[in-house]
């Protein structure tokens, strides 16, 4: 198969070839090509296809030293410098210069590229450029409509499937109101989120309209090999062709190695060079001192998701505020998950509630999420939203987003000292324990009829207990001791415990 016939098959945005030596990338613009001048050198003999050619990349094709490419669509600047370099040239559609991405201009390469006549002087003008796009955009976030992210968690139900219909106008109205950051992972909703966010967003908007974060989890993978095959399924999945943020999964000292071992770092950082990846960062549940290792041993990581509100930003177990330290010490954009802790911080005890209820501003949700958002460095904030009315409640006070005032960090504070004399189980409803579990427990539901009963004296959830959440499933008591779910629970919860005080609730 030809360069050409590749390009066009494919999903490919360049292809360059010399018989069974094949390079190929979906990433736009001229970065593939500087990586592979960085890498080879030259490739002297080699053909090319690249969908669209402006005079910078014709500039990187002439060092390269390609025998013969193909363009979609070229400019005549572009075919002027290749011709004038003995390349030749195939192409569909010639036009008078490359628009940029956005349709509003000239692409800035070619700008900066047209007056020059050499292509070693190309080469320092293209590098200055970029350098110049990534101090603008070291935060990429440059791209990111406001700093609060769809979480593709939480979402509808209908039984056990995603209502596809609610999902679909939640998205429309994070869109309509200037929002565009949507986060996913393989295992989210036993594998339906990826499925839902096609259908909802991907299938129904154009690529540039959206910022999507996907995540390798590790027992989706056991070495390195597996990893290129299970990201081309979450590409397959989702219904794209890269994605923005690629984050090594809920990284912890409990699972690093694993990634060190498989090399799924490195891995990640060649599919960036390829495409399908923009940008690769982790996200985290562990101490400060674990972030700082990893970002140490991998400095080349680009963002750090961190579990971040103001319950556990000085909770000893979480570490939220030396977590947030850590990544400003390596500037480090930080992406919040959590902001309300799974619920938690919306479904406060009555004294609590009271609190917040009595400064005459918006609702719970609002401290806790304007909280998160009112930190320096805070790139993005994510929302699991369930349904319409927690959509339109986070729009309306993040549109135009205020960090808290002076007298809204006291009522949260006094949250805090409340809720910590509360006997209360601390979990975010992530339900990560729940399909290992031997026992068929719904853990997480179990806490949650718990600290319902404990924290608002809710004697309904003895019915939900043994009447809903057990039925067809095992009980506290059931629990067999063999810590799977102590192993991925990314709170640390000693949950064998717990379910033992859950037990005595419910069953004694």
């Amino acid at each position: 198969m030809t360069a050409k016939e590749m390009l066009k098959n494919g999903k490919y945005t360049c292809v360059v070839l010399k018989g069974n030596d094949v390079y190929t990338s979906c990433e736009r613009g001229v970065k593939p090509l500087l990586r592979l001048l960085e890498n080879r050198g030259t490739c002297s003999g080699y053909s090319a296809a690249d969908k669209v050619i402006g005079k910078a990349a014709a500039f990187l094709y002439v060092l390269l030293k390609i025998e013969s490419v193909y363009a979609g669509i070229i400019s005549k600047p572009a075919l002027k410098v290749l011709e004038e370099n003995g390349i030749r040239v195939d192409y569909d559609e010639l036009v008078e210069g490359i628009i940029n991405r956005k349709g509003t201009g000239p692409c800035p390469m070619e700008s900066a590229t047209m007056n020059v006549k050499d292509a070693k002087a190309a080469l320092s003008v293209i590098k200055a450029k970029l350098t110049e796009e990534n101090c603008m955009n070291n935060m990429y976030f440059s791209e990111i409509k406001k700093n609060f992210g769809f979480g593709f968690m939480r979402l509808p139900m209908n039984g056990e499937d995603v209502d596809i219909e609610e999902t679909t106008k939640m998205v429309d109205a994070f869109i309509a109101s200037g929002f565009n950051y949507f986060d996913t992972a393989h295992g989210y909703i036993s594998g339906k989120s990826e499925l839902a966010l096609k259908e909802t967003l991907t299938k129904r908007y154009p690529r540039e309209k959206y910022i999507l974060t996907n995540k390798l989890t590790d027992n989706f993978f056991n070495k390195q090999e597996d990893i290129r095959p299970f990201l081309d399924s979450q590409l397959e999945a989702c219904g794209v062709d890269y994605f923005d943020f690629y984050l090594m999964h809920a990284q912890s000292s409990k699972n690093f190695q694993k990634y060190v071992d498989c090399r799924a770092y490195e891995t990640a950082f060649e599919l960036k060079k390829e495409g399908k990846i923009r940008h690769v960062g982790i996200s985290f549940h562990d101490s400060a001192a674990m972030l700082e290792k990893i970002i140490t041993t991998y400095p080349e990581i680009e963002v750090v998701q961190i579990q971040f509100n103001y319950l556990d930003y000085e909770d000893p177990s979480v570490e939220g505020r030396k977590c947030y330290e850590v990544c400003r010490k390596y500037n480090k954009p930080v992406i919040v998950m959590e902001p309300v802790k799974g619920g938690t911080l919306v479904n406060l005890p009555a004294s609590a509630k009271k609190v917040l209820t009595d400064l005459n501003g918006g609702s719970v949700a609002s401290y806790a999420i304007r909280f998160a958002a009112g930190f320096e460095g805070i790139s993005m904030v994510l929302s699991g939203m369930s349904n319409m009315e927690q959509m339109n409640d986070n729009l309306s006070f993040m549109r135009d987003f205020e960090p808290l005032n002076e007298e809204e960090v006291k009522a949260v504070n006094k949250v805090c000292e409340i809720y910590k004399n509360m006997s209360a189980i601390p979990c975010t409803a992530c339900r990560y324990c729940v399909d290992g579990c031997p026992a068929k427990i719904a853990i997480p539901d179990l806490f949650a009829c718990y600290n319902a009963k404990m924290i608002h004296d809710d004697w309904n959830q003895d019915y939900y207990y043994n009447s809903v959440h057990t039925v067809d499933k095992g009980k506290a008591s059931d629990c067999i001791k063999c810590g799977k779910c102590e192993q991925v629970c990314p709170q640390h919860l000693e949950i064998r415990e717990l379910l033992v005080k859950v037990a005595e609730c419910f069953e004694g």
